[in-house]
């Protein structure tokens, strides 16, 4: 009975550079030189989050920026009084001075004649 063992390239390539390892060095060493791998591993992770994390920043920040102004103008347009509003406040007498748009929306109804009779 003969048992094939079916590898892809990456797992016969990890294998082949372990028994390399293996032969180059003792079995005894082995522990630490993987101890030594797992440090630079991880040494090299943390340098490329902190390299991604400086960079995303100031591109975060602007995001942010962006955002709120968009939403300021937002605000701003949605607040503003157009022309014929105030010309309708004034002829009903209503005081538009620090009010929204829809506050002067709601005065103007208020002052308006019902027609639901």
């Amino acid at each position: 009975m003969h048992v094939y063992l079916i590898l892809d390239g990456q797992t016969g390539l990890l294998i082949f550079l372990f028994l390399l390892i293996l032969i180059a060095w003792k079995p005894e060493a082995l522990p630490r030189i993987a101890r030594e791998l797992g440090r630079w591993y991880n040494w090299a992770r943390r340098s490329m989050e902190d390299f991604m994390r400086e960079v995303n920043e100031p591109i975060n920040e602007t995001k942010v920026s962006i955002n709120n102004a968009t939403l300021d103008i937002k605000k701003t347009i949605n607040e503003a009084i157009d022309p014929d509003l105030l010309r309708i406040a004034k002829a009903l007498n209503i005081n538009t001075q620090g009010r929204s748009r829809q506050e002067v929306i709601d005065e103007i109804m208020k002052k308006l004649p019902n027609n639901d009779k």
